[in-house]
């Protein structure tokens, strides 16, 4: 009969489609599953066969094969369990949250070390559940795998605080749109506390919580609370009622993300120098395709034309790979913002929240830890996963896997 399906592949896709919507949390596990493994095996592999390494032993090699997870910024917030904040005055510590010394000081008789990997662990799964749980689609699972494909989603596993900020201000989102504002409070706090753009999920929660007016209020002044806590406690033990401002601002992180905005042109326009019969031709070609794109195609392929180009002359004035790496993530990040503010109503309240993420970690950080730091605005993964289907292609897919081997196979050489 015409219209009938055949017996075969449509049939059994669309069975196999049905069941993971079905059981998305069962789909999300298994997901989670895999991607746990791909990224241990990925770093594991990297160290065993010296695609990552540490030549002048610059990190405790804890965890053996996995001590590129203890690098970089874990040694600070070890050095904070142990010793805890400097009293009485500033200085670099106050760059860092309490909640992660906190846990690694609660560890006992475990060794610190192993006890913060296991809680990145539980905290990752629950941070790929509660992504898919708040989800407004109601196929969560597409922004779990659009999280395990995400470049940079294998820094979840980090010794770091940052993993338990996304868990809980994902959890947040999933039970405040379900009546329960007085839990997203709470978990809104502990994000908070764990890092410092965790309170912006206050901006989410006063818009899209339900339930009472008081648990509403609750909702946002938790996260608001938890912040207030943080530096509250920072002045009573520095004196210094700016000591986390103070300490961002330390030469040692070379916070100047908004300077690199003016730095751009300036190595533009050294590669002009360099290259100027290629630069020139190549934007003499940007432009004739630009305007043939928007005779043949219209104004928003043309838009989307010129802004690729723009992309690429910006890559072409980072001057070290570290911030071509986090550029890209930029470049990525910005259109995908677009698609959020245009997926509906729905989706206003998350919009609003990934941007002032996107904005807070771009204008107060580096560009290089952009890419880090973006894994918290969680409404972009609902962007490809409830925007269009091409972002759902599978060579996007594999292009972003590719890209998150590639960025883990750097984290010995570049502070992530």
């Amino acid at each position: 009969m015409v219209g009938e399906v055949p017996a075969g592949g449509p049939r059994v896709a669309t069975r196999s489609w049905s069941l993971v919507d079905r059981h998305p949390y069962l789909a999300t596990t298994v997901l989670w599953s895999a991607w746990l493994g791909a990224a241990l095996g990925v770093v594991v592999g990297g160290v065993r066969s010296g695609a990552i390494a540490d030549p002048h032993r610059r990190w405790p090699h804890f965890g053996g094969s996995l001590w590129p997870l203890f690098s970089w910024d874990f040694g600070w917030y070890r050095g904070i369990a142990m010793a805890g904040y400097p009293h009485g005055h500033g200085g670099p510590e106050y760059a860092f949250f309490p909640l992660w010394p906190w846990i690694l000081r609660a560890s006992g008789s475990v060794p610190d070390w192993i006890a913060a990997l296991a809680v990145v662990i539980v905290a990752s799964a629950f941070a790929f559940a509660g992504v898919a749980a708040a989800s407004p689609s109601g196929r969560g699972w597409r922004a779990a795998v659009v999280l395990a494909c995400w470049p940079g989603s294998f820094m979840l596993l980090l010794a770091y605080p940052d993993v338990i900020a996304l868990a809980a201000a994902a959890w947040a989102a999933a039970v405040a749109l379900r009546g329960r504002p007085w839990l997203a409070g709470v978990l809104g706090a502990v994000a908070a506390v764990a890092r410092p753009t965790g309170f912006l999920i206050a901006i989410a929660l006063a818009f899209a919580a339900r339930g009472s007016r008081a648990g509403r209020l609750f909702a946002i002044a938790g996260p608001v609370a938890g912040a207030a806590a943080v530096q509250i406690f920072f002045w009573i033990r520095s004196g210094d009622p700016r000591a986390f401002t103070h300490a961002q601002a330390l030469p040692i992180w070379q916070r100047n993300g908004p300077g690199r905005l003016s730095k751009w042109p300036g190595h533009l326009a050294h590669a002009f120098e360099v290259h100027a019969s290629l630069v020139a031709a190549a934007a003499i070609v940007a432009i004739v395709l630009v305007v043939l794109i928007a005779r043949r195609f219209g104004r928003l392929y043309a838009a989307a034309a010129a802004y690729v180009f723009v992309v690429a002359g910006l890559l072409l004035g980072a001057q070290t790979p570290q911030t071509r790496i986090g550029s890209a993530i930029a470049a990525i990040v910005v259109p995908l913002l677009v698609v959020l503010w245009q997926l509906g109503p729905r989706y206003r309240p998350w919009a609003l929240f990934a941007t002032a993420v996107f904005a807070v970690s771009f204008f107060s950080a580096t560009v290089t830890s952009l890419g880090r730091q973006a894994l918290f605005a969680f409404p972009l993964y609902w962007a490809v996963a409830d925007g269009p289907k091409r972002l759902r292609h599978p060579i996007v897919a594999a292009v972003a896997l590719a890209a998150n081997v590639a960025i883990a196979l750097t984290i010995a050489k570049f502070a992530p």
